[in-house]
């Protein structure tokens, strides 16, 4: 029996971990987040979509995780990309194929490019 890769946490739950780790209340990490429970409960529960990047980063700090790995998992993509791929249509171009690429080649490049650790 292969295995596959592994499965990746997602979003709403990684932020549940982190916040239960730190014993902390969903009300107590949305009042230091300046947002109502109930999105705090949403987001935990994947329902709806994550909040905007500067949101995200706030998560991060208050739960001591990963920021890039927290906006990855909400899917949020740093607005100088999109300008970017707006501006250069090579670039664009390189974007749109990356997924098709496969995982050993996607890992040499980031070996090139020194972004497999976290922090990098």
């Amino acid at each position: 029996m292969t295995e596959g890769p592994p499965v990746r946490e997602s979003f709403g739950r990684r932020i549940k971990r982190k916040r239960r780790e730190l014993g902390l209340t969903q009300r107590d990490l949305a009042g230091r987040l300046e947002i109502d429970f109930t999105y705090l409960s949403k987001l935990e529960n994947d329902r709806g979509e994550p909040p905007g990047e500067r949101t995200v980063r706030r998560l991060a700090a208050e739960l001591h995780d990963d920021e890039e790995e927290l906006l990855a998992l909400a899917g949020k993509l740093p607005d100088q990309l999109r300008s970017r791929a707006q501006q250069d249509v090579a670039f664009a171009r390189l974007l749109r194929r990356l997924p098709d690429l496969p995982d050993s080649e996607l890992q040499g490049i980031y070996r090139q490019l020194k972004i497999n650790e976290p922090g990098s």
